[in-house]
């Protein structure tokens, strides 16, 4: 007879993935559960695979005291446990999208700095051309007040300071936007979803809309699965250190606000959002998750009702524990005449599906909240 280990591997890409090697960083094992008899481990929920093609994992395995794999459907496929914090706190409820100029100005950073080297490089070595013979261009001055500048500065500095101009004025839109929707509050829409609710199955059921939705176009319904980041305390705690001293690779040094609300691992360092109204915990921008697939779309039917197709590939049901956090959502997208979209939430509790899941080769999605959409752009 058999003894059976659960274990709970985890490499979870940090805020800035791309600054690291994914193979080169730590997995973090926790053994959840040991010394299950054969009757025992069929009632527990089946093993999955969740990676990317830098190494980036999520894995859970059953394996038996000679390292054997247990490659088998189990009977358990539903995970009972209630959302975790983060889930409460900021994937509920209504949210709105960040201004679409917070993108285009990341966009314009790289190629801005790129131009001002150059241009500083090409004046450095001016005088050298000059001298061979090379005619120079832009490096006439022009005065300005008392003093003079040279006519390329003119033009590059402008240049470089569009992408911080750009971001200024977004949060200041932003800022303005979230406090026009606080101050007219919407009702919560009402949502009963026929059970049960499977993985690669379709996600259907009936809505019952606020009366009032001010300016609205268009409305449709939308589901999606993705990845959470781990409970920041569970990373520390498996890396045998403490709060106090230095985190584990990608995590950052302890920040006062987010992670100790259980709201992210403590990575992003406040980049990951436009401003955001600090009385509103959790925020009122939807963070996109690192792994994810979205199903497809429904419009509503007059009674209500709503069928959802589910995403492409086979994806695990829900999991609520402290390393593995796989969440599925119901999402209400409203598009406004002349305001951004408004999303409304609700986590849903999905079960596994009939057979074991291995996904391999995924991409990562940037965790920026403006890089968040549902549905047609």
């Amino acid at each position: 007879m058999s003894s059976w280990s659960i274990v709970h591997r985890v490499r979870y890409p940090p805020f800035d993935d791309k600054r690291l090697n994914a193979n080169a960083a730590p997995i973090f094992e926790d053994e959840i559960a040991s010394n299950l008899s054969d009757d025992e481990v069929v009632k527990v929920l089946p093993p999955y695979t969740i990676q990317s093609s830098e190494g980036w994992l999520i894995e859970r395995t059953i394996i038996d005291n000679n390292g054997e794999s247990y490659d088998r459907m189990t009977e358990f496929l539903t995970d009972g446990k209630p959302f975790v914090e983060l889930v409460k706190q900021q994937r509920r409820g209504w949210y709105i999208l960040p201004n679409k100029l917070h993108g285009i100005a990341r966009r314009m950073i790289n190629a801005a700095v790129i131009l001002l080297l150059a241009t500083l490089v090409y004046l450095f070595l001016e005088p050298l051309l000059s001298s061979i013979g090379i005619p120079s261009v832009g490096t006439k001055s022009l005065q300005i007040g008392l003093l003079d500048y040279p006519i390329l500065s003119i033009i590059v500095v402008p240049i470089l300071m569009l992408p911080i101009v750009l971001r200024l004025i977004a949060n200041f839109v932003d800022l303005k936007r979230q406090q026009d929707f606080f101050r007219t509050p919407i009702e919560q829409p009402v949502v009963e979803f026929d059970l049960p609710i499977v993985s690669g199955k379709p996600l259907s059921g009936r809505i019952k809309l606020p009366e009032e939705l001010p300016d609205c176009k268009s409305i449709s319904c939308h589901w999606q699965v993705g990845t959470l980041p781990p409970s920041r305390e569970a990373l520390i705690e498996l890396s045998n250190t403490t709060e106090g001293s230095q985190p584990p690779v990608g995590l950052s040094t302890p920040l006062p606000h987010h992670w100790e609300a259980s709201l992210d691992d403590g990575t992003a360092g406040g980049e990951d959002s436009p401003i955001e109204r600090k009385d509103i915990q959790g925020g009122v921008f939807l963070r996109p998750m690192r792994f994810s697939a979205e199903g497809g779309s429904s419009k509503i039917e007059k009674d209500g009702t709503f069928s959802i197709t589910p995403p492409h590939q086979s994806w695990p049901g829900t999991v609520n524990s402290p390393l593995h956090r796989i969440h599925w959502e119901f999402i209400l997208k409203i598009k406004r005449n002349k305001q951004m979209p408004l999303l409304w939430v609700c986590p849903v509790h999905v079960q596994f599906p009939d057979s074991i899941v291995h996904l391999k080769d995924l991409e990562i999605n940037d965790p920026r909240t403006e890089q968040f959409f549902i549905g047609e752009r």
